[in-house]
């Protein structure tokens, strides 16, 4: 069975109103106190499998879930054990399961010895089931702990399962007990969080890119919302690590670099679709915004100091005014806004195609394409030329480019797809050097009213600037003279 669900983080001045209002309707309460099984190396956690045995009320239930292509969507399959506490973990239920694939199967009769109890958890539900519009929607409050050992995290969130019905239906029903209770999507689920606290993670993992594959026989459409989705299974881990305040700069870095992916798909195959929403890419853009420049601070820090220093510059505090902006990260992705962008793409994905289309998905792309790589080769024609922000926008060009063919690469011979990026890197490399100069000299422009010692910098970084222009010119030149792989 295929679960489509949407769990929330609850703001701690609403929770006592949630907890009302659920009581309110008819609802019924479960005592779920579960087992969840692993080995001692997490060997079905590092496949993002979770497997445990729970007391519901007064039977015992063995659930297994497997994860799917779909970020918000998992595998899940259940055994009814009956009354009595079980003494073991069967696994050879699953053997004759056709929707379990042999890989799994095989990992299982592997490590069945080595699994035993990792972390219990104890939650009260609360559950009521709503009829809204045509579809059937189940809400559970879950409050309680997670434990392993002497270590507790507590539970406080609310799910939103669709029984029945439409994703229109779902997100029409979420959205306004977001602004109401001022929820935040979370995509951990409990056993991640038990897992981490049985390794003793502070941390939740950083979540980088992942390889997509495309149908070349698909729609464009189709395949735009698998590379929507893709980029979302990119953003929603690191989102979620932000906005739960146990993150660091990288889980910020990789969730600019999704962002920016997302921006690159819309932009680049915006014609792929007649119902994308006009507004996600400048919402986007916002949302980028309010990350702030950690990242440009940090290449600044430990790359652009460390050659000023051997070049002889004398040592000085670096100090800007974006570091104010950090403390504010989480409430970024708790915010409304950003739950109401990410709630429409979840919308967008999993809807159903209702035009169908004849359309190539390779012509589609060679179309929208082609007119990027010629817009980076006029560049590249007369780059010394340009001014600063025409060069900005070469390389925010061929980053996209990047994006746009890391998406659909899957469908064109791999050998040449890796010969056209390797032809593309050398530039994409030295114009971002150019930009870290650049927001450098920015940096140190601002500092050198009250840091004279900033001066030497600032000539050092122009000094820098002029090698790199040339470098950047040749770079593009060698580009532009690549064979292109469609």
């Amino acid at each position: 069975m295929l679960e489509v669900e949407l769990k929330f983080q609850i703001a701690p001045d609403k929770q006592d109103l949630l907890v009302k209002t659920i009581q309110r309707k008819n609802f019924n309460t479960l005592q779920l106190n579960a087992k969840y099984f692993d080995t001692d190396e997490f060997k079905l956690s590092e496949k993002q499998i979770s497997l445990r045995q729970r007391l519901e009320n007064s039977d015992w239930i063995q659930t297994l879930k497997l994860p799917t292509v779909q970020q918000l969507q998992r595998s899940e399959f259940e055994q009814d054990l009956g009354e009595q506490e079980p003494e073991n973990l069967d696994l050879d239920i699953y053997q004759k399961q056709k929707d379990i694939d042999k890989k799994t199967l095989k990992l299982f009769k592997k490590i069945q010895p080595d699994l035993h109890i990792q972390f219990e958890t104890q939650v009260e539900r609360f559950v009521t089931v709503f009829n809204f519009q045509k579809s059937q929607i189940e809400v559970s409050l879950d409050i309680g702990k997670i434990t392993h050992q002497d270590q507790v995290t507590e539970i406080f969130e609310i799910e939103f399962e669709l029984k029945q019905g439409t994703i229109q239906d779902l997100i029409s029903f979420v959205l306004p007990r977001v602004k109401r209770y001022g929820l935040w999507l979370d995509v951990r689920s409990k056993a991640q969080r038990g897992f981490l606290l049985a390794q003793n993670s502070p941390e939740n993992p950083v979540a980088f890119q992942t390889p997509l594959t495309l149908n070349a026989d698909e729609s464009p459409e189709q395949a735009l919302k698998d590379i929507i989705n893709n980029a979302l299974q990119h953003i929603l881990p690191n989102s979620t690590a932000i906005a739960s305040g146990n993150f660091h700069s990288e889980h910020v870095h990789q969730a600019r670099v999704a962002i920016r992916r997302l921006r690159s798909a819309l932009k680049t195959f915006s014609k792929w679709s007649n119902h994308l929403d006009p507004t996600w890419e400048e919402q986007l853009a916002q949302l980028f915004r309010q990350l702030g420049t950690t990242r440009d601070l940090d290449v600044i820090e430990e790359e652009l100091l460390p050659q000023l220093k051997m070049a002889g510059a004398p040592e000085f505090e670096l100090t800007s005014p974006s570091h104010e902006n950090e403390i504010a990260l989480d409430s970024v992705f708790k915010s409304m806004q950003f739950n109401n962008l990410v709630l429409s793409l979840i919308q967008y994905v999993n809807e159903k195609n209702s035009e169908k289309t004849k359309e190539n998905l390779k012509k589609k792309f060679e179309k929208d394409i082609k007119k990027l790589h010629q817009q980076i080769v006029d560049d590249a024609q007369h780059y010394l030329d340009l001014t600063i922000d025409e060069r900005h926008r070469t390389r925010k060009r061929l980053k996209r480019l990047r994006y746009s063919i890391e998406f659909i690469s899957s469908i064109y011979d791999t050998e040449k797809v890796k010969k056209y990026l390797k032809a593309l890197k050398p530039a994409q490399e030295s114009l971002g050097q150019y930009n870290d100069l650049i927001v450098a000299e920015d940096l140190f422009k601002s500092m050198v009213e009250h840091e004279p010692k900033a001066w030497f910098a600032l000539g050092w970084l122009a000094a820098r600037q002029q090698l790199l222009l040339e470098q950047t010119s040749q770079d593009l030149a060698l580009f532009s003279a690549a064979k292109p792989f469609w």
